[in-house]
């Protein structure tokens, strides 16, 4: 009987101690969300701009810090194939409420929602009809380099391009139906 005990006390400590760790110690990744329905894009003279609304969610219990942000777009012909995080903005293709980008933190078991602005200013860079793959990346707090985060995918259509070569302007992201 004694033994019994002493294997239950055993196991409820290592249970609650588990538990303690699962729900308050642990930590996660950064997930973002699963569709990209709508995006702002702007390739003009020596500058390509695209706005993404995005949706981080912390999986662990602790804090997570993203120091930055970047777009892996490898349609870009030069060797700069970076879009670099420059602000957030308050509505999709608008500059209201626009801030300059800057770290932030996701908390554990949170979703966060922003509308992010990446920029290259020294890409020759124009929509063609088609679709454009491209990785977001991210520079987190207690990591070193650059991991991946998601890959989307940009779908231009035939009657978006003159927009999306000369202006700022938000844009469906759904394919086109044959």
């Amino acid at each position: 009987m004694d033994c019994a005990a002493i294997i239950i006390s055993i196991l409820a400590l290592a249970f609650t101690v588990f538990s303690f760790w699962w729900m308050n110690w642990r930590k996660g990744e950064i997930r973002l969300g699963s569709n990209l329905r709508s995006y702002a894009a702007c390739a003009s003279p020596n500058k390509l701009l695209i706005e993404l609304p995005l949706i981080f969610f912390n999986t662990g219990a602790v804090p997570l810090v993203v120091e930055n942000l970047r777009l892996h777009f490898p349609k870009i012909t030069e060797d700069n194939k970076y879009l670099f995080f420059n602000a957030t903005v308050a509505k999709l293709g608008t500059d209201e409420d626009r801030g300059f980008a800057k770290p932030f933190s996701v908390h554990g078991g949170d979703v966060l929602e922003m509308i992010c602005e990446f920029q290259n200013t020294s890409t020759s860079f124009k929509f063609e009809e088609g679709g454009y793959e491209f990785k977001i990346q991210a520079l987190l707090g207690h990591k070193e380099n650059w991991i991946t985060l998601k890959e989307y995918t940009i779908n231009a259509h035939g009657n978006e391009l003159k927009t999306l070569n000369q202006r700022l302007i938000t844009h469906d992201n759904q394919k086109m139906q044959p």
